[in-house]
């Protein structure tokens, strides 16, 4: 095999017919700037190639199944073997995809479960298990020698037939002796004139028998009789001189009275039966633990967890109120105010108060307004009543905004069967073990104590499940629970455990291709990530990394530096080879900050906090420990920590929702909160991601900062076009008229292969124009439509520099570092960086007097260290402009350019949630318990502050 995979003339988007080598079962990170070519490289040729081709290892028949991969513009590709992606995008959106499904930990546990698990009755907590005749025997024997027993069946009695003939049907069997209730009776005496079928219980006695003269034979030949003539189940009924006995819970049994005597009951079963409370249980097969499964997921959610329901806190959204204030909202539309009214008049008999707010109601209170009671509707009867009408459309209407998923009922939010959560290891049932964090359960499976037999069962299913468990607590996942929902994962949370599953996997010879798997990674955890990542090469892996993080880039075999520049600017192979000569070569951008050649310098003047303010208070949405934040205003604020200390609940789940539902109602979960104070200080608040701008070809830059009508303008108040009868429509590739109908303004066309990749090509008719003949005669300073698009945004500049408006909207392009853009490039080929600056650019644009507050969540994704600085101006701008912005982070060139530090910990998970500090990055750098202030602190210490006086510094 050979040593290395060879590409020789790559031509794929921007990259400029470039050749590179990647020596195989090393570490290689890919950098440069953003839209320089990286993920060109890496998912686009590498990827795409080395998964076309296994692919096309298959039958026909078993590719149409597979997911279709174009293949890359390039000349020759040798040595490329199976290629993995790893991508930062989150692509789950399936409910019932959890962290510990992805992982597989999920399978091993319900193995585990399956093979080592013990049943517990849910009414007398007895274990519940198959009893064979040698355990019976064994307990038996450890009975007190002088004990004396009966081996006996249960009987069930039939009222339709007489006593005595059930007597004589045991007769026929063989018995002498019966129990019927407390008394033994000789069935074979004249007298037995007993009606039996008026007893409690009725046993047949198969022996009578002392501990210590019985013969082991004798005991198992009575048991097995026992057995068969009692259907699998059979009783050992025994009078001990022991008192203390009852207390042992291995012969624990249930007391009787037989003959003035206590004597105590073993109840025995060769089925999966609790013989006391006569309840079958389901045998412990996988499936009936794994809530994907019909036998295993709970009925009422099908193992969802949630059911769609009355949702309470739409019912009651302001838990502040009061009743009199209309705390119960759907209960102050005129409609249904009469709920209301008869709630208040019987208030008094039932001791609800009406004035005190919802929140501070008691539980019974609680509960007499959701149930009702003989003198008012209760919520609950409220809504079923509504149902019954829901024929009606606006009835539908008006259950549609109290509806939403609510946590099942039935399992608690468990998504299992009863059944399931019975089984338990050291008292713990699966659902409990997926309950806990990551570490938790490390440790809890670290400390398991099992029996030698246990051990020799579970031994590898435990060492497979504290595997990954390892992996994940290395990858700084380890607050993550192993029910949490895939979809809820970030975008570096969910490649971090895409990660672990492929170290589990334990591949080899295969290509692993990851995008980014150091975001949403505080700098803490970085040499842990590093670690996996060698890890994942030592076992015999080629492992590509497309990085922007310093200490990654560091700890390569090899560096691949795409550049210089972006899009028509980039697409060259910079550099490859080894760190050390990276900083040598001027032409990197790469390697001049890495060498400090350039920096992202520290502001010297920050803005001063102002009294304008944002206050959010009692923050407890998941981990966060009902902490009171302020947010000022009029700066950029970043919220800093560990992953899973709280940031992105406390900025996106709550205060962002907050706003919204303050300034125009908000749809989404809100997390939970007790007030916000300062939300009439600013007009709207926006998030911004890094989402694409269109998701199709039609959608590119000039139509998103909506310069394009301008353009489309001037082309039809030309000569050429009136002459012609083309108007401003007939310029657009959205509609018909002027756009080629054959490839409908796309300019090419799909070809369906079936068993093989699609295959795009240019369209004939317009050669890629996109528009018709007519549309492309009409030119406008000697350009056409299609020659004006295929412009930078830099050369339309000069183009229009007579039209005010259209060069207004591309100066900022330009001055956030996107003048390397073609004006009708494909929103779908921008990079995640590029579309979040371009969205930047048109909030800019619209230089309207609203005060806007913008959340940014980890901008930095995808960025280079030049992009960083880009960034920043945008940034500034922004606040330039009067707008406040909020950004949660991980990057310390951002953080480090903060004006204020919001630093939440101290770790993640059940030991994150607090505020560990506010304050200037300097502040912050200066507290012992701050992570984030750790990492600061050498930018500010005073060994480097000489060093750094000789730069100059940005001012705000």
């Amino acid at each position: 095999m050979k040593k290395s995979i060879i590409a020789r003339g790559i031509r794929v988007h921007n990259l400029k017919n470039i050749t590179v080598e990647i020596p195989h079962k090393k570490l290689v990170v890919i950098t440069g700037v953003s839209g320089s070519g990286k993920s060109s490289l890496a998912f686009d040729t590498l990827f795409a190639e080395g998964q076309r081709r296994y692919v096309e290892s298959f039958s026909a028949y078993a590719r149409q199944f597979l997911e279709k991969m174009d293949k890359p513009d390039v000349d020759h590709i040798e040595g490329i073997p199976p290629a993995i992606a790893i991508q930062q995008k989150n692509p789950v959106k399936n409910r019932r995809s959890t962290v510990g499904t992805a992982t597989e930990i999920n399978d091993y546990l319900r193995l585990l479960f399956a093979r080592i698990g013990k049943t517990f009755c849910s009414i007398c907590n007895r274990q519940v298990q198959i009893d064979s005749v040698s355990h019976i025997v064994e307990t038996i024997l450890s009975l007190p020698e002088e004990t004396r027993f009966l081996v006996t069946f249960p009987i069930v009695m039939s009222q339709k037939v007489s006593s005595q003939a059930h007597i004589n049907l045991l007769k026929e069997r063989g018995l002498v002796r019966i129990l019927a209730d407390t008394a033994i009776l000789d069935i074979t005496s004249e007298k037995n004139d007993w009606d039996i079928r008026s007893a409690k219980f009725v046993y047949g006695i198969i022996d009578r028998l002392v501990v210590k003269d019985v013969s082991k034979e004798r005991l198992v030949d009575a048991l097995e009789t026992a057995y068969r003539l009692g259907a699998g189940h059979a009783s050992i009924i025994y009078n001990s001189p022991d008192s203390s006995l009852c207390n042992d819970p291995h012969i624990q049994g249930q007391p009787l009275n037989i003959q003035g005597a206590p004597w105590r009951e073993l109840k025995y079963s060769k089925q999966f039966f609790c013989s006391y409370c006569a309840i079958e249980y389901p045998d412990p097969v996988p499936m009936l633990f794994s809530f994907n499964n019909p036998i295993g997921a709970c009925p009422k959610c099908q193992g969802f967890g949630h059911t769609i329901d009355i949702n309470l806190d739409a019912v009651i959204p302001d838990k502040e109120k009061t009743l009199n204030q209309g705390a119960i909202a759907p209960w102050k539309t005129p409609t249904y105010n009469s709920m209301f009214e008869s709630l208040k008049k019987a208030s008094a008999k039932y001791n609800i108060p009406l004035t005190v707010p919802f929140r501070k109601l008691t539980k019974e209170q609680v509960k007499l307004i959701l149930e009702g009671t003989e003198d008012f509707c209760g919520i609950y009867d409220f809504f079923h009543w509504l149902e019954q009408r829901k024929y009606k459309m606006h009835i539908r209407v008006f259950l549609s905004k109290y509806r939403g998923y609510t946590l099942c009922h039935t399992c608690n939010g468990k998504r299992l069967k009863n059944q399931a959560l019975h089984v338990l290891i050291n008292n713990k049932n699966i659902s409990d073990i997926c309950n806990m964090t990551i570490e938790e359960a490390y440790q809890f499976f670290k400390e398991l104590q099992l029996t030698d037999y246990e051990t020799n069962i579970a031994h590898l299913l435990l060492q497979e499940i504290k595997k990954r468990l390892d992996y994940m607590i290395q990858v700084g996942l380890e607050y993550l629970t192993l029910d949490r929902m895939t979809r809820t994962l970030s975008g570096g949370e969910a490649q971090r455990v895409n990660l672990t599953t492929s170290l589990g996997s334990s591949l080899v010879n295969t290509l692993y291709i990851l995008d980014e798997p150091s975001i949403g990674l505080h700098p803490r955890d970085t040499d842990r990530l590093i670690q996996i990542l060698k890890r994942l090469q030592s076992i015999g892996n080629t492992v590509v990394v497309v990085e922007h993080e310093k200490e990654v880039i560091k700890a390569a075999d090899e560096i691949i530096d795409i550049g210089p520049g972006a899009g028509e600017n980039g697409g060259m192979l910079v550099y490859q080879g080894a760190f050390k000569d990276l900083p040598a070569h001027n032409i990197s951008l790469t390697g001049q900050y890495l060498k400090g050649a350039k920096e992202i310098k520290i502001p010297r003047n920050r803005k001063k906090s102002s009294k304008k303010a944002i206050v959010l208070r009692g923050a407890s949405q998941n981990n966060l420990k009902g902490i009171d934040v302020t947010f000022p205003l009029n700066m950029l604020v970043c919220v800093t920590g560990v992953s899973g200390s709280g940031k992105s609940t406390l900025v996106q789940d709550t205060l962002y929702g907050a706003i919204k539902e303050k300034k125009k109602g908000y749809a989404g979960l809100i997390g939970k909160y007790k007030g916000i104070e300062g939300t009439q200080l600013i007009t709207d608040v926006v998030l911004v991601d890094q989402s694409p701008i269109g998701r199709t070809p039609r959608s590119n830059p000039v139509t998103y900062i909506k310069i394009f009508d301008e353009i489309r303008r001037l082309f039809s108040s030309t000569r050429d076009a009136k002459i012609r009868k083309l108007e401003i429509g007939s310029f657009s590739f959205n509609v018909a008229g002027g756009r080629c109908e054959q490839c409908e303004g796309a300019g090419y066309i799909i070809v369906d292969m079936q068993f093989l990749a699609d295959i795009t090509i240019t369209c004939d008719k317009c050669n890629g124009k996109r528009f018709n003949k007519k549309v492309l005669d009409v030119k406008y300073k000697d350009k056409n439509i299609h020659e004006v698009l295929e412009m930078t945004v830099d050369e339309a500049l000069i183009f229009f520099h007579d039209s005010a408006r259209i060069t207004k909207g591309l100066k900022f392009l330009q001055d956030t570092g996107l003048g390397y853009l073609r004006l009708g490039q494909p929103a779908t080929t921008l990079s995640g960086g590029e579309a979040q600056r371009l969205k930047i650019s048109s909030y800019i644009a619209q230089e309207n007097t609203d005060v806007m507050l913008f959340i940014f969540d980890e901008p930095t994704i995808g960025l280079h260290m030049d992009d960083i600085q880009k960034l920043l101006t945008c940034f500034q701008k922004l606040l330039e402009a009067g707008h406040s912005l909020i950004v949660v982070e991980h990057n310390l060139d951002i953080i480090k350019s903060a004006d204020y530090l919001i630093d939440l910990g101290p770790e993640g998970g059940n030991a994150g949630g607090y505020v560990v500090g506010c304050g200037t990055p300097e502040q912050i750098s200066q507290i012992q318990s701050s992570y984030t202030g750790r990492y600061l602190k050498p930018y500010f210490s005073q060994t480097s502050n000489a060093g750094r006086r000789k730069r100059s510094v940005i001012s705000n």
